[in-house]
């Protein structure tokens, strides 16, 4: 999945609204549930610099992070699209984390659950 995808339905967990605005449509996000993924920065801004949260707001919005499965995975893109990571709100898979390091990966996981 790229930046440039639409989505016709909200990509919020547990919304899946459909999408009728073109600037929704392009963010795969309706105004309400973007209030809420910004909202959610608040409280996982802990832990996290500011240029990852805003990498982070960015993997939401342009719609790289998706549910794995039930128990809290997610598959997050890269930035240039080429890996998909396998990401919970405490591991990630990419290099900097196996560096020990916070990643917007996970930062973005946990943005996205909050706003759920």
């Amino acid at each position: 999945m790229t930046g440039t995808d639409t989505h016709a339905h909200c990509l919020r967990k547990g919304c899946g609204r459909r999408l009728t605005a073109p600037a929704s449509v392009a963010a795969g996000y309706g105004p309400t549930c973007l209030r809420k993924v910004r909202a959610a920065v608040e409280t996982v801004a802990a832990g996290f610099k500011p240029a990852q949260l805003a990498a982070a707001l960015k993997l939401i919005t342009t719609g790289q992070i998706v549910p794995a499965d039930a128990r809290g995975a997610y598959l997050v893109t890269s930035s240039d699209g080429l890996v998909d990571y396998l990401t919970t709100a405490s591991t990630c898979n990419c290099p900097a984390a196996r560096r020990h390091l916070a990643c917007k990966h996970r930062c973005g996981v946990q943005l996205y659950a909050a706003a759920a």
